[in-house]
C-alpha cells in the first residue's frame, strides 16, 4: 500500500521536521519551502524586484557560459536545486545555483553545484548572511554570493581549506565593479547590471 506523503503549507512554518520528512513532503504550491536546523521555513513567492534581480543575475552567468565554453555544466534556480545539509538538519534552495563540469555525484546520484547565490529580501537579511553562510560552508559549497540590493552591493565568498577547519574569505562589490569570481575566471559582470528593471519607480511601474 503506497504511503501517504505529509502535505505542508502556509500554516507549517515553524514545524519541526527531520530531513526525511521534508524530502518526502508535498509542497503546497505557491510558497517556497526551506528547512532550517529541523525547523520548517515557508515564505512568500519574492516580488518582482527579486525576480528581476535573479534573472539579471542568470543572465550575466549565462553571458559567461556562453563566452567561455565548457566553463559551465548547468545553472539552476529555486526550484531546481536543494543544498542538503544533514548535520544541520537544513535544505536549502539557493535563488541560483552552478554546477562545474567535472564534479561528482552526491550519495544521491545528484551533481551539487559549486556556487550559489541567494538574493537578500527585506526581513531575510540574518537568514542569508548568517544561517547561509554557515550551512552553505557546511554542506561544501566553494562559492557564495549574496547580492543584497538594498545595499547595492554583491558580497563573494570563496571556500578555504585552513588548518583550523574550511572558512570562507570574503570580498565586497559595489556600483560598476565588476564582481571578481574565483570559479569563474573572466567574468565580466557588474553589480550595477544586477539592478536593472528591479527598481519600482513612483507610479509602480519598474524601471531600468
Amino acid at each position: 500500500m503506497a504511503t501517504l506523503r505529509t502535505q505542508i503549507g502556509p500554516a507549517d512554518h515553524g514545524r519541526k521536521m527531520t530531513l526525511d520528512e521534508f524530502r518526502e513532503a508535498e509542497e503546497q504550491p505557491g510558497y517556497c519551502y526551506e528547512l532550517a536546523g529541523g525547523v520548517l521555513e515557508v515564505t512568500e513567492v519574492p516580488n518582482d524586484s527579486h525576480w528581476q534581480v535573479v534573472d539579471n543575475l542568470h543572465e550575466a552567468i549565462s553571458t559567461h557560459r556562453r563566452q567561455h565554453p565548457g566553463s559551465i555544466l548547468r545553472i539552476g534556480r529555486g526550484s531546481d536545486c536543494r543544498v542538503w545539509v544533514p548535520g544541520m538538519i537544513s535544505g536549502r534552495n539557493p535563488d541560483l545555483a552552478v554546477v562545474l563540469p567535472g564534479t561528482p555525484p552526491d550519495d544521491r546520484g545528484r551533481r551539487p553545484p559549486s556556487l550559489v547565490a541567494e538574493v537578500v529580501s527585506e526581513g531575510g537579511e540574518s537568514r542569508d548572511y548568517q544561517a547561509k553562510r554557515v550551512e552553505y560552508l557546511t554542506s561544501g559549497v566553494r562559492e557564495y554570493w549574496i547580492v543584497d540590493p538594498s545595499r547595492r552591493q554583491v558580497t563573494v565568498l570563496e571556500r578555504q581549506e585552513r588548518a583550523a577547519g574550511a572558512g570562507w574569505a570574503e570580498q565586497v562589490f559595489r556600483g560598476d565593479e565588476v564582481i571578481v569570481s574565483p570559479l569563474l575566471p573572466g567574468f565580466v559582470g557588474t553589480v550595477a547590471q544586477l539592478w536593472l528593471g528591479a527598481e519600482p519607480d513612483a507610479n509602480g511601474d519598474e524601471r531600468g
